[in-house]
């Protein structure tokens, strides 16, 4: 298999061993099962015969005891655009998606928006972004972000689909940041932008609880944070409140400023 990548990544044609390699499905070996998913997706678009052919394996690795195989099985049928693929990934991706493993959890979320990508309407129709606002709940904070990530992408590719968030569900988002790396910060706070505070004490708590954000080493972070901070004082009401927020952004807008070009 590895032979076989290696001539695949040089631009070599081996889609002709596609009967040999979708055998090596069946083998234990995690390794060797990275080395299959990467053939297939390298080839399963143009040749949809080698995508069928592997549907029987993707099924039973979905249902694999081990939890990075049931992952990789799901990631690799969200990037396959072939119909039979498609129509055997709705039913393990709902499993997935309840998963025990909070690593399946957050691999199945992104796949959610990799289907979205393929047919937006089978994504409504089987109600796969109620199941995403149902992990935005969850415990794990990886799977928070990625969930965030994917009904973010998703609302913002369709025309339709328009994400809005309470402040239970705001809170929950923002009591995740810390558990976060950079990229799920960012995602979590770019999606505090689809809450609409019923009243000021909302803005204002909203504000009071991502200012920390405001002194984090990432300008990626900053710049969000201060981006949330400013579309929540337009509900704020007293004016006399807004100024001691604008002073604390004054430190971190100079700081961004000496940063590099691209900031």
């Amino acid at each position: 298999m590895k032979k076989v990548v290696a001539n695949m990544t040089m631009g070599n044609d081996m889609s002709p061993l596609f009967q040999e390699v979708i055998a090596c499905m069946g083998v234990p070996d995690l390794e060797v099962k990275k080395m299959v998913y990467l053939f297939l997706i390298n080839y399963a678009r143009a040749r949809a015969e080698i995508a069928n052919l592997a549907v029987n394996g993707f099924e039973d690795d979905v249902n694999d005891p081990n939890p990075l195989v049931r992952a990789m099985a799901i990631r690799t049928m969200g990037y396959i655009y072939v119909e039979r693929v498609i129509e055997s990934l709705i039913d393990p991706l709902r499993h997935c998606l309840r998963d025990r493993d909070p690593y399946v959890r957050k691999t199945a979320a992104m796949a959610v928006l990799k289907l979205s990508m393929f047919d937006r309407s089978l994504v409504e129709e089987e109600r796969f972004l109620d199941m995403l606002k149902d992990l935005l709940a969850d415990s794990n904070p990886s799977v928070v972000a990625n969930a965030v990530a994917a009904l973010t992408e998703i609302s913002e590719r369709s025309p339709h689909i328009k994400l809005k968030l309470n402040m239970k569900i705001a809170n929950k988002l923002i009591t995740a940041l810390n558990e976060c790396n950079e990229w799920g910060q960012i995602y979590i706070l770019e999606s505090l932008m689809y809450v609409v505070p019923q009243d000021s004490s909302d803005a204002e708590t909203i504000m009071e609880r991502i200012m920390p954000r405001l002194q984090h080493g990432n300008s990626g972070v900053v710049l969000v944070s201060i981006k949330v901070i400013a579309y929540m004082m337009n509900y704020v009401s007293q004016v006399e409140t807004l100024e001691p927020i604008l002073r604390k952004l004054s430190p971190p807008l100079v700081t961004l400023l000496t940063s590099g070009p691209e900031v």
